[in-house]
């Protein structure tokens, strides 16, 4: 029935890990021999996979189902799931696989297992991929995301636009869910619980990702309001906003707004391990942090808040404290720092004109 004398090797190379042995532990855990061969066939609807693989329809049903919940399987359409195809990419199966909030799936004991095995990829090929990818684009002047600052920070400023306005991306999505947000539940699994927040259900997928995330059973949908107290609390806790590096906010790629932090984003944490620049993965909101000395009472609450080291205390001249000092060449313009500055010392400052996002 295989394609291939390793059903796990044919896989891991569509996916261009195929000399990856973490991806490989991987994909064994996740499926069994048959189930991997059967993988191998797709796409196909359980018909056409019943025929190319002479096992009978009820079992090439039974194992589509249990692939589709471990993320292995993707309907082509949610609403009418008579097709599916192989998870299009590496990463993607990471993320699915580990986003299990609603599923009974694993044992408690499997779930480390998997989570375990998913690391050692994570360290190895997974952050080697994508120190490649940022550093390529960087050469070309690409950055793929971009920052998208704390909009309590940007409340007073004089030009809001609505592609770095999180409650404006929210707003025009015709389908909201929240799911569990892989990275902060994998680093809190492997025994590095998150440094900013215990919040588990705080990822919000919109259209596609929305749909697959109900279909699948690892999704929750929710009313725009409710989006909102989610974007409400991830600011408060100081989490930052990713989103594409574009103007388009309906319904494109990516098909979720991203509140991480740098001790958990998978992405961000990959970059550091290769030393790949900030300046290679994200680009710059618009806005700048700027400190107000005479009101800084030097309490060092936003060093702490600011996950792009851009801050640091400084004995200021005339004053027996220390103060906070930005350096504008790291600060990325989040603003999680000024929700937590009591003296209104800090703020966003808007410095860079709306061609600074591309279209």
């Amino acid at each position: 029935m295989t394609r291939s004398n390793d059903p796990y090797l044919a896989i891991a190379e569509r996916h261009g890990f195929g000399q990856s042995q973490p991806y490989l532990r991987v994909l064994r855990f996740l499926m069994t021999p048959t189930q991997a061969e059967m993988a191998t066939l797709l796409p196909g609807s359980p018909e056409e996979m019943a025929g190319k693989s002479g096992l009978d329809l009820g079992t090439v049903k039974e194992n589509l189902d249990v692939l589709l919940k471990k993320g292995v399987a993707v309907p082509k359409d949610y609403k009418n799931p008579d097709c599916y195809t192989l998870c299009k990419y590496a990463e993607r199966l990471w993320e699915v696989s580990e986003s299990l909030m609603g599923l009974d799936i694993y044992s408690e004991a499997e779930v480390r297992e998997l989570f375990y095995l998913w690391e050692d990829w994570k360290k190895t090929g997974y952050a080697d991929m994508t120190a490649e990818r940022w550093l390529n684009l960087k050469e070309m002047g690409i950055n793929g995301l971009r920052i998208v600052p704390a909009y309590k920070a940007i409340l007073d400023s004089p030009e809001i636009l609505p592609h770095e306005d999180p409650r404006e991306i929210v707003r025009v999505q015709p389908l909201i869910t929240v799911v569990s947000c892989s990275c902060r539940k994998h680093k809190k699994v492997i025994g590095t619980p998150c440094l900013k927040s215990d919040s588990d259900a705080n990822c919000l997928q919109f259209a596609k990702s929305a749909e697959y995330s109900l279909h699948r059973g690892h999704g929750r949908q929710v009313s725009v309001d409710e989006a909102l107290d989610i974007i409400d609390r991830n600011e408060d806790e100081g989490l930052v906003h990713q989103w594409m590096n574009h103007s388009k906010i309906e319904a494109a790629q990516p098909y979720a707004l991203c509140s991480c932090c740098r001790c958990c984003c998978t992405i961000w944490h990959a970059a550091d391990i290769r030393q790949v620049p900030n300046d290679a993965v994200f680009a710059r909101s618009r806005y700048e942090a700027r400190i107000d000395t005479e009101l800084c009472n030097g309490c060092q609450d936003c060093v702490d808040r600011c996950q792009f080291d851009a801050i640091e205390m400084r004995k200021a001249e005339g004053s027996r404290r220390l103060k906070a000092v930005i350096d504008p060449e790291k600060c990325w313009g989040c603003g999680v720092c000024a929700l937590v500055c009591e003296p209104r010392a800090l703020r966003l400052d808007l410095v860079r004109p709306p061609e600074h996002i591309p279209a």
